[in-house]
């Protein structure tokens, strides 16, 4: 009896070592598939997956970027207004459907009977402000712009889009100063007292700094840009939809938090977060659904760095990624393996381009549903992807024998039999054929 328990026992230690072994070995294999291409292109990206209520950490490519370096989240930030929003609606002191011209004063070319929820839901139709003329006042460092009132600038909506959902920082710009009209208080005053505090997020910050400790060196269009930091552009500008400062480890915190316990909000609340709305945004949420799963989160970009989540609230399994640049290289395909692994699903490699296969496909292409101009490029035995007009050059693999996938946003381009002019373009769903207009010699 004493040696088949310990025959079990033994059973029981090697299986635990084999799964640890296969964890290990699956996010080993993500190391490997990455590393050289984001050395190559002197990129650099960290990761952090909570899988089966364990965190495990990599660093990808260049700068040793990991789970303890500071970042901004860009528009993650829209989350925690979010939340400072529902605190206030639970004590009483707002209402989803309250106007926002009940707290502030009128705004030209904002309509003051915009409820709070369109506002929450980006369903107002309002104009994007923050985006406007961003990369001069990054650079520029002028203290009349930075000094500005940006409010002034919102420009006359487009009422044919009043209701549906359209992405746009006015939002988020405006929710934060009603949390400001309510509390009495700063945003960040606010944002400290009831979030950064309470959940013990001790390298996060209500808004970027070039002083603060451990902070990833940002870069834009592959140079070094800390020179160009001014906390007046990420307190001022970004704000409330995108200022704050953060590390991998903090942010696991923070959605664990919201999704798992009540220190935030009450359950029915995130509830509420999560299923009002419409198919693509809740309050403050991004929504997603891969296979049939349904994921939460929400990614920005910033100059000098980018972000990407989804929490599974079922598992309660997530992924979160950054990089110190604009956009995460590799995006669709790193996410896609992330997703693979948290699901228990296989991890395939690139595969190398036939390049006698494809390369009569270099050229100009017209995307005219987009009015996007798309090039393939073949330079040293590699393609691209590239679209001038999104600043986007994203390396191509090989996904079967006729089709190519494009890391960066997942675009399969599939040979057409008998038409070396065209290729069949499919997105998310979206398929369409795309014609070269010019070749690439």
């Amino acid at each position: 009896m004493k040696t088949l328990q310990r025959l079990i026992v033994l059973l029981a230690i090697l299986f635990i070592k084999y799964v640890s072994y296969s964890q290990t070995s699956d996010l080993a294999i993500i190391s490997k598939k990455y590393n050289s291409i984001l050395k190559e292109q002197n990129k650099g990206i960290a990761v952090l997956v909570k899988k089966n209520h364990k965190t495990e950490t990599i660093s990808l490519g260049n700068f040793n970027l990991t789970e303890n370096s500071v970042f901004n989240i860009g528009s993650a930030t829209k989350t925690f207004t979010a939340i400072l929003i529902l605190q206030e609606i639970e004590k009483g002191t707002l209402k989803l459907t309250d106007s926002i011209g009940s707290y502030l004063t009128p705004i030209k070319n904002v309509d003051g009977s915009l409820t709070i929820r369109a506002l929450l839901t980006h369903e107002s139709g309002l104009d994007e402000v923050i985006g406007k003329n961003v990369l001069d006042i990054f650079y520029g460092k002028d203290d009349a712009l930075y000094n500005s009132n940006l409010l002034d600038q919102v420009e006359e909506n487009n009422p044919e889009i009043v209701g549906s959902f359209d992405y746009c920082n006015t939002n988020y710009f405006l929710l934060g100063k009603i949390i400001e009209k309510v509390t009495d208080q700063s945003y960040f005053d606010v944002l400290r007292e009831r979030i950064i505090l309470p959940l013990k997020m001790k390298n996060t910050y209500p808004y970027v700094h070039k002083n603060l400790p451990n902070l990833a060196t940002p870069y834009h269009e592959g140079k070094d840009v800390t020179q160009y930091l001014d906390y007046r552009y990420f307190a001022n500008i970004a704000y409330a939809a995108g200022s704050i400062a953060s590390t991998l480890t903090d942010m696991e915190v923070f959605y664990s938090s919201l999704f798992e316990t009540e220190k935030l909000l009450k359950k029915e609340t995130v509830k509420m977060m999560m299923e009002t709305g419409n198919e693509y945004y809740g309050l403050g949420l991004l929504k997603s659904n891969d296979n049939g799963t349904k994921y939460y989160g929400h990614g920005g970009n910033n100059i000098g760095y980018a972000f990407r989540n989804q929490y599974n609230p079922i598992t309660k399994d997530m992924y979160l990624v950054f990089t110190n640049s604009k956009s995460i290289p590799s995006k669709k395909s790193i996410t896609n393996d992330l997703l693979a692994y948290i699901n228990n699903n296989p991890i395939e490699n690139f595969q190398n381009i036939d390049i006698d296969n494809f390369k009569k496909y270099a050229g100009t292409y017209l995307l005219k549903e987009a009015n996007l101009t798309l090039k393939i490029v073949l330079e040293n035995d590699k393609m691209y992807l590239v679209s001038e007009e999104q600043g986007v050059k994203s390396e191509l693999t090989q996904k079967n024998q006729k089709s190519l996938y494009d890391t960066t946003v997942g675009v399969v381009l599939t040979q057409i039999e008998g038409d070396n002019n065209s290729l069949s373009f499919n997105q998310n769903g979206f398929t369409t054929t795309i014609n070269k207009v010019t070749t690439n010699k």
